[in-house]
């Protein structure tokens, strides 16, 4: 399989949205948060059924686990910042 510049970006967005919605998954506690896991698993199988190397699989596991980090960092960034109580556990 040719890897272009389409190819990057698409693994990219996959892996930004797989990401995303484990970060939020992680981060609410309602019963909504077994939506976004759904969603995550939803988005892996359309990703392994578009992309069949592979390398693009393991790029797409590793980007996936990168966001998912950055995601949870951001959010706790901005609880801090919004709520300094936030961090106390109080």
């Amino acid at each position: 399989m040719k890897f272009n510049l389409r190819t990057t970006l698409w693994v990219i967005l996959y892996a930004v949205m797989a990401g995303g919605t484990l970060a939020i998954f992680s981060s609410i506690d309602s019963f909504i948060k077994y939506i976004f896991s759904l969603l995550t698993i939803y988005i892996g199988i359309r990703f392994f059924r578009r992309f069949e190397t592979i390398g693009l699989r393991i790029t797409f596991v590793l980007l996936a686990i990168f966001m998912y980090f950055f995601g949870v960092v951001m959010f706790v960034v901005y609880q801090s910042l919004t709520n300094p109580e936030f961090l106390s556990g109080q």
